[in-house]
């Protein structure tokens, strides 16, 4: 087991976790989700830090996948779908949530200038790239085990917060 693998494998699954976890903030401050032990602007600013912490943990995923050279996957296969010859289907699909979430993350940088409700249109393609994330993780994953728990823990765990997004009214203190 080479240094470069390992890093591949465990920042892969930390940075699921913590778009996972982004995933789950945004759903709470969607819905205007707050309490006196757990004010709305605690949750904001949690989902902004673990949205770059999990940029952090997915670049350096990326970068150690592509530098270890184990695998045929490049700087290009990273970004355009389908492109590499290596587990095409599971890469396009990551390379796919790549791009959703670099369109997420330019367009919070811009949300000022572009409009709130463009914006907001825009980063709803965060639960696809969260979800293509996931799907990637399920495919390409080479820790069964620690791949399905976490994946599907996260699953269960976006779709309880969304379910309970859609049932309480939406700026209501819980």
């Amino acid at each position: 087991m080479s240094v470069m693998w390992l890093a591949t494998r465990s920042t892969g699954l930390v940075a699921l976790i913590l778009l996972t976890l982004v995933t789950v903030l945004g759903i709470a401050t969607s819905g205007g989700w707050g309490s006196s032990l757990w004010p709305r602007l605690v949750t904001n600013s949690l989902h902004r830090r673990l949205s770059l912490l999990s940029i952090v943990f997915l670049f350096i995923h990326i970068a150690t996948t592509v530098l270890d050279g184990y695998v045929p996957v490049g700087w290009l296969d990273v970004v355009v779908p389908f492109a590499s010859p290596y587990k095409t289907l599971w890469l396009g699909l990551s390379a796919l949530a790549v791009d959703l979430l670099i369109a997420v993350m330019v367009t919070s940088y811009l949300r000022g200038r572009i409009g709130i409700r463009s914006w907001r249109a825009i980063h709803l393609l965060a639960y696809g790239a969260w979800g293509l994330a996931t799907i990637h993780a399920l495919g390409v994953g080479t820790d069964r085990m620690l791949t399905y728990i976490v994946a599907l823990g996260g699953v269960v765990v976006v779709a309880i917060t969304a379910l309970a997004r859609v049932t309480v009214p939406a700026r209501v203190t819980v």
